[in-house]
C-alpha cells in the first residue's frame, strides 16, 4: 500500500463555543517537525484569543505516507488528572459505518471535566513517518451549520502530496415531496464523486445524484417516497476517502380520512355488455397498502392502494389476472389517478420468467427508503401451472423492478406437496404472500404464504423468517390450526393470510374454500409461533380455534358474507379499518373502519372511521411521541417520555453517534398513555458509557422517533 488514509473523529462537548478558529502546533511550538527514529509526539490544538473556547465539535484529518497515525490513550486515571483534556480511550473502528469513514472515536477527560481553549494528543510514530494534518469544524456562530472554519496545516518530516480525503461534518435533509434532496457540510467536499444515504448497520443503501458541489458542501437529490428512518449520509472521492454523518429520521406525516365513502372501484373501463351482470370492467381483488408521498411538485403524503386487476370481461382465464394496479387517496373517498393507466407490475415482457402467466396477490413492506412488493406469479412448465412468490422493488410507488427469480418456491418448503398430481390444480402451489416485520427477532421479518400440505392434502397456512428479505427459511410445520374444519367444512383452499396487532392479541384472518373469511388469534408475543392452544386444560398460548368473521361482528353486516382477502390498515394510532373485496354484480373494495365493542372476547365492529373507545376520565394522546423532559449533563440518568395512544408492541433502544446499539430499554408490548423510563448511562454489559452523544430510537408498528441526549461525565 503506497498511502493510507485515516481520519480521526472527536466529539467535544461542551457549553456553546463562541471560537471562530483553532491552531494546531508540535510541542516545540511549530507546525513542522522532524526526526529519524520512531518518536512519541505531542500535537497541541489551542483556542484562537480571545475566544479561549474550542469548537463543540472538530475533526482532525490527516494524510500520511505508509503509516497509519493513532492517538495514544493515556487510561483514565493519568488523563483525567491534568487541567488539559487528553484522551482517556480510544475506540477503534467496531461498525461498517466507522469503516467506510475511517473513524476512531477518541474519549477525552481533563481533572476539572471541562475541554476549555486546548487539548493534546500523543502519537506514536515509526522513524522518518511523514504527515501533514489539520483540524476543521463548524462555525459555532452558524446557526444552521452551514459554515466551516479550519486550522493550519502541521506536517513531520517534510509531509506528503496527496489531497487530504473528504471530511463531513454535518448532514441535513428536505424531505417534504417525493423528492429527496440531503445536503452534507465539511471540507474537501470538492473532490466528492459518490453521494449515499445508508443505514447505520448497512443493510441498506441508496445512491444520490449530486447537483451541487464546493469544498464545504454537497448537494443530493433522489426520488424517494417513503419517511426516512434515523440514518447516514455518506460522500466518498476518487482516491478512495470516505467520511459519513448522521441523518435525522424524517418527521411523520399524519393522515385521515375526510369522509365516510369507503369504497374504491376501478372505472377506467367501461362495463361489459349485456347479457353479462357486472356492473364494472374490472374487479380489484387481493390488496395491499403502503404510505408514501405522491410527486415531487406537491407536498401530499397518500396512502397506495395496490390490487389484482381481474377483468369481468369474457376472455380465456390465461388472458386475465396480468397486471397489479395502483392508486393513491389522502381520504379513503377520491381516488388518484382517476383515468389513467394504473399498473405498477405485470407479465409483459417477462417471456420465461417465474410470472410469466399470471402475477396475483401482493403484499408491501418498506425497508429504508426502498418499497419490497412480494406477490404471487404463475409461469406454466410444460403441463404445469406451478406458483411461486417473487418480489418487486420500487422507491417511489411508480416505477417497480420485478426481480426475475423469486424468493420462495414449494420445494424450499419442507411440508409442502411436491407432487401436483390428483389434487384439482395442475401444479405446484404456494401463493398469498403476507410479508412483515419480525417483533420478537429484531432486524429480521416474516412471511406468510399457503401452501398444500403433503401429510394432509389440505391448503395450509405457513411462515418463513428472513434476515434480509430475499432469503427465505420456512418453517418447518404449518400452522395447524388453519388445516381444522370451519362451519364451512374440511377446507379445500385457504387464501390470503394476513396478521396484525389489536386488543392485545395477534390476529390472524384468511379466506376459506373462497366463500368465507375466518380469522385466529394468540396471546403469544409470537406470531411465528405455529402451535394451537391446547384447549383442555390450557397448556400453551398458542392460536384458537377459527372463527368466522361475520360470527363476530356486531351487526352483523350482510355484505360480509361476500367478503374475501381481508387487510387490515391503521390509518391513524387509533383510528382501524379492515378491507377486502365483494365477490358481487358490482364488485368492489370495501373498507371499513373497525371501532371497539362492549362485548368480551375477540369482537369487533365495523363502521365509518371512529376513534377507538378509551376509559372513562382517561385522555389519551393522539399520537405516539417521545421526549426528553430534563436532563442534567453530569447526571448519570436520563428520563426518557413515552406518550403512546393505544397499547402497542415497541423496541427502545440507545445508539452511539455511529449508530451503534448500546442497549436495550424496551423490547415488547407497552400499555398505552404516557409513561417514563429512565436509562442509567451504562450499556447491556453494565457498563457506564463516556462523555458524548446519545440517540434513543423509538420503534412502533408504523413508524419511528428518534431524541439525543448529551451526557458529559
Amino acid at each position: 500500500m503506497r498511502r493510507a488514509t485515516k481520519l480521526f473523529a472527536l466529539a467535544l462537548l461542551l457549553a456553546p463555543a463562541t471560537s471562530h478558529a483553532v491552531q494546531l502546533h508540535w510541542s516545540n511550538a511549530r507546525d513542522t517537525l522532524s526526526f529519524a527514529s520512531a518518536t512519541r509526539c505531542t500535537l497541541t490544538i489551542q483556542a484562537d484569543a480571545p475566544e479561549q473556547r474550542l469548537p463543540s465539535e472538530w475533526t482532525l484529518v490527516w494524510v500520511a505516507d505508509s503509516v497509519s497515525l493513532q492517538p495514544t490513550a493515556l487510561g483514565p486515571e493519568e488523563a483525567c488528572s491534568g487541567q488539559i483534556a487528553q484522551p482517556s480511550a480510544v475506540d477503534p473502528p467496531s461498525t461498517a459505518a466507522d469503516s467506510l469513514d475511517h473513524r476512531s472515536t477518541a474519549h477525552l477527560c481533563s481533572g476539572d471535566g471541562t475541554v476549555g481553549a486546548a487539548t493534546r494528543y500523543l502519537l506514536d510514530l515509526p522513524g522518518g513517518a511523514r504527515a501533514k494534518l489539520k483540524v476543521v469544524a463548524l462555525d459555532p456562530s452558524d446557526p444552521d451549520s452551514m459554515r466551516t472554519i479550519e486550522s493550519n496545516e502541521a506536517t513531520c518530516n517534510g509531509g506528503v502530496d496527496d489531497g487530504y480525503p473528504p471530511v463531513v461534518l454535518h448532514a441535513s435533509s428536505i424531505h417534504q415531496s417525493l423528492l429527496l434532496q440531503v445536503t452534507v457540510v465539511g471540507s474537501g467536499l470538492n473532490a466528492t464523486n459518490a453521494m449515499n444515504i445508508l443505514a447505520p448497520d448497512s443493510s441498506w443503501t441508496l445512491p444520490l445524484t449530486v447537483i451541487a458541489k464546493t469544498d464545504a458542501a454537497v448537494t443530493g437529490i433522489a426520488s424517494v417516497a417513503a419517511l426516512l428512518p434515523a440514518c447516514e449520509a455518506s460522500v466518498s472521492s476518487e482516491g478512495g476517502g470516505a467520511s459519513i454523518a448522521s441523518l435525522e429520521a424524517d418527521e411523520e406525516q399524519p393522515m385521515g380520512p375526510e369522509s365516510c365513502g369507503l369504497t374504491y372501484a376501478e372505472n377506467l373501463l367501461p362495463p361489459p355488455p349485456p347479457p353479462n351482470p357486472h356492473t364494472q370492467a374490472i374487479q380489484p381483488k387481493d390488496l395491499a397498502w403502503v404510505r408514501g408521498f405522491v410527486d415531487a411538485s406537491s407536498s401530499k403524503f397518500a396512502l397506495h392502494l395496490f390490487y389484482i386487476r381481474r377483468s369481468l370481461y369474457v376472455i380465456p382465464d390465461d388472458a386475465n389476472e396480468k397486471n397489479i394496479g395502483h392508486v393513491w387517496t389522502t381520504d379513503l373517498n377520491v381516488w388518484q389517478p382517476d383515468q389513467a393507466d394504473t399498473v405498477a407490475i405485470s407479465t409483459t415482457g417477462r417471456n420465461d420468467k417465474f410470472d410469466a402467466l399470471h402475477v396475483f396477490a401482493p403484499t408491501t413492506v418498506q425497508r429504508g427508503p426502498v418499497f419490497h412488493m412480494f406477490y404471487t406469479g404463475v409461469r406454466i412448465d410444460g403441463t404445469l401451472r406451478n406458483q411461486r412468490i417473487g418480489v418487486a422493488t420500487s422507491t417511489d410507488l411508480i416505477h417497480w423492478t420485478q426481480e426475475n427469480d423469486p424468493v420462495l418456491t414449494s420445494p424450499k418448503v419442507d411440508w409442502a406437496r411436491q407432487n401436483p398430481a390428483a389434487i384439482g390444480y395442475p401444479g405446484q402451489q404456494l401463493r398469498d404472500p403476507f410479508v412483515m416485520p419480525d417483533p420478537i427477532n429484531y432486524g429480521k421479518w416474516l412471511m406468510y404464504f399457503v401452501a398444500l400440505d403433503s401429510a394432509t392434502s389440505v391448503m395450509a397456512v405457513g411462515v418463513a423468517r428472513s434476515p434480509d428479505l430475499r432469503t427465505w427459511t420456512a418453517f418447518p410445520k404449518p400452522f395447524s390450526g388453519t388445516e381444522r374444519p370451519t362451519s364451512l367444512g374440511v377446507p379445500t383452499s385457504v387464501e390470503s393470510p394476513h396478521v396484525f396487532r389489536r386488543n392485545g392479541n395477534w390476529w390472524m384472518p384468511y379466506t376459506v374454500n373462497g366463500e368465507k373469511v375466518v380469522f385466529e388469534t394468540t396471546a403469544s408475543s409470537d406470531p411465528a409461533d405455529t402451535v394451537t392452544i391446547n384447549i383442555d386444560p390450557p397448556q400453551h398460548p398458542g392460536w384458537t380455534n377459527p372463527v368466522s368473521l361475520f360470527d363476530v361482528v356486531e351487526g352483523p353486516l350482510p355484505e360480509l358474507r361476500w367478503w374475501h382477502s381481508t387487510e387490515y390498515l391503521q390509518m391513524q394510532p387509533n383510528v382501524e379499518y379492515l378491507a377486502a373485496w365483494r365477490d358481487s354484480t358490482d364488485g368492489n373494495i370495501d373498507i371499513k373502519g373497525i371501532y371497539r365493542t362492549t362485548a368480551v372476547g375477540d369482537s369487533m365492529a365495523l363502521s365509518c372511521p371512529a376513534v377507538s373507545v378509551v376509559d372513562e376520565g382517561e385522555e389519551p394522546p393522539q399520537q405516539v411521541a417521545m421526549s426528553i423532559p430534563s436532563h442534567a449533563w453530569r447526571s448519570p440518568e436520563t428520563t426518557i417520555r413515552l406518550e403512546l395512544p393505544a397499547a402497542m408492541v415497541i423496541r427502545l433502544t440507545v445508539h452511539d453517534i455511529a449508530g451503534r446499539r448500546r442497549t436495550t430499554l424496551l423490547d415488547g408490548e407497552a400499555r398505552k398513555g404516557i409513561s417514563e423510563v429512565v436509562w442509567d448511562g451504562r450499556d447491556e454489559r453494565g457498563l457506564r458509557l463516556a462523555s458524548g452523544v446519545y440517540f434513543v430510537r423509538l420503534v412502533y408498528p408504523t413508524g419511528a422517533r428518534v431524541s439525543k441526549i448529551i451526557m458529559l461525565r
